[in-house]
């Protein structure tokens, strides 16, 4: 059996009979995962352009790998005057080895054509499965989302795709943050990027999700309105208040829930 038709088989008895007490909670968390990774397109899982780390193509190799060194990521997206014509990306392996001869260090990054690599560009409706294998057969760790006016929306890494199947992928230079995490009085402190689903299951609710698919879209959804910074808007919802705690750069930050 195909690897796509067997994902979608356990999904089909996964809904079908649902959690039983004969499947392993890692295990149904993982078969979980599979169900939401096949319904999923690249616009779901991407970072946000707002939220893109690129170098810009005129920066000199040195003022780059200083840029590079104090960040967490190894590839970098390289973008010709502004994120909407991204070029290609560089890896600070690749950054390092050119900073070795003395010559290049002054030299802006897109002199150094053999160390910027191709780019692939994806829609934002491309299925992560299919996206998935097409990233494997190119030897590509990155891909370009590009919305339908043919600009940047995000950028969807390998990384990103594998951590919707086996969970959350720590590097040695990642910072372990909880997205949930529990307070002493039973209420929960909640990043405003996290995935509604993910809400669903810990609190037994449901959203829907047509329209938005974080904490922070269905809050500014239900509030039809960002808050302001020193704001801490409400919504009541299902049994639940939902305080506003932190709000920045027009998204909401950070949120309490606790059950009414």
């Amino acid at each position: 059996m195909e690897e796509r038709s067997l994902f979608h088989r356990m999904r089909q008895i996964f809904r079908e009979e649902g959690e039983t007490e004969e499947v392993g909670s890692q295990a149904m968390k993982l078969i979980r995962n599979i169900v939401r990774y096949l319904d999923k397109d690249a616009k779901d899982i991407m970072t946000h352009r707002r939220d893109i780390v690129g170098i810009d193509e005129e920066e000199t190799l040195e003022t780059a790998l200083k840029f590079m060194l104090g960040e967490r990521f190894s590839r970098f997206p390289v973008y010709r005057e502004d994120i909407d014509e991204i070029i290609g990306t560089i890896h600070l392996r690749d950054a390092m080895t050119c900073y070795f001869t003395e010559a290049n260090r002054n030299r802006p990054i897109k002199e150094l054509k053999g160390y910027i690599r191709p780019v692939d560009y994806i829609p934002e409706t491309k299925s992560i499965d299919t996206l998935f294998r097409r990233m494997q057969e190119g030897n590509n760790h990155i891909a370009i989302v590009i919305d339908e006016y043919g600009q940047t929306s995000g950028l969807v890494a390998m990384e990103d795709i594998l951590e919707e199947i086996v969970g959350n992928i720590m590097d040695e230079y990642d910072e372990e943050e909880e997205d949930i995490e529990v307070q002493a009085d039973g209420s929960y402190e909640v990043n405003g990027f996290t995935d509604l689903e993910d809400l669903e299951d810990l609190l037994n609710i449901h959203f829907d999700k047509e329209e938005y698919e974080t904490l922070n879209g269905f809050l500014i959804h239900q509030l039809d309105r960002i808050p302001g910074e020193d704001e801490h808007s409400t919504v009541l919802y299902d049994g639940y208040l939902f305080t506003v705690l932190e709000v920045d750069n027009n998204a909401i930050q950070s949120v309490k829930i606790e059950k009414m």
